[in-house]
């Protein structure tokens, strides 16, 4: 445990916990997700695909990952480009593009999830049920605070509750690939070797 921290030592301590935090889980999930061709963040938009009722838009998908619509909208082109996506443009209005997830890009998110929901388990295995309560109030202040600091236009201030507020939908949606008795048998092959 930490020595006795106090105002701006405590504040500067947990903001850097947080950063390591994030920055080690970014990489430990992005490297799960290279065994099966992704990055993490191509992951996200697929899982941010599967999450958001169709049709899904760009804006919608950057919304819900908290990024900027011009910089998903280039990772879905490179998406497209791998066979993991398709786009296809609103005939009302040809600005609209909608997202899909193609078969290719539905057998990896099916093989990913598994391992990264194992990941997610075992990072948080340290925590108590009521840690974890305690944990999420806790962040979920932070997270808020942080939000008020946005200017009120930004839309990436809708992205505040997006992350907490429906896991029973991400649960149904995503979670059947995390405890299908074929997920494991269907791995990449890169992936049973590193058993």
């Amino acid at each position: 445990m930490s020595k006795e921290l106090t105002g701006k030592s405590s504040d500067l301590k947990a903001w850097m916990l947080l950063h390591r935090i994030r920055d080690h889980g970014f990489y430990l999930q992005d490297r799960i997700c290279t065994q099966y061709g992704l990055t993490l963040e191509q992951y996200t938009v697929l899982s941010a695909i599967k999450y958001l009722d169709p049709p899904v838009k760009v804006s919608d998908a950057a919304r819900w990952m908290g990024h900027k619509v011009n910089t998903v909208s280039m990772l879905a082109d490179r998406m497209v480009n791998a066979g993991l996506l398709d786009r296809f443009r609103d005939l009302p209005d040809r600005r609209n593009v909608r997202l899909t997830i193609t078969e290719k890009g539905e057998r990896v998110l099916k093989q990913a999830t598994p391992d990264i929901w194992r990941f997610i388990e075992r990072t948080m295995s340290p925590l108590s049920d009521q840690e974890k309560v305690t944990l999420i109030n806790l962040l979920e202040k932070v997270r808020d605070s942080e939000l008020q600091h946005y200017p009120s236009e930004d839309d990436i201030r809708i992205t505040g509750s997006y992350e907490t507020s429906d896991l029973s939908r991400l649960k149904k949606r995503l979670g059947k690939y995390a405890s299908s008795p074929t997920a494991k048998a269907k791995r990449h092959p890169t992936a049973r070797q590193k058993e």
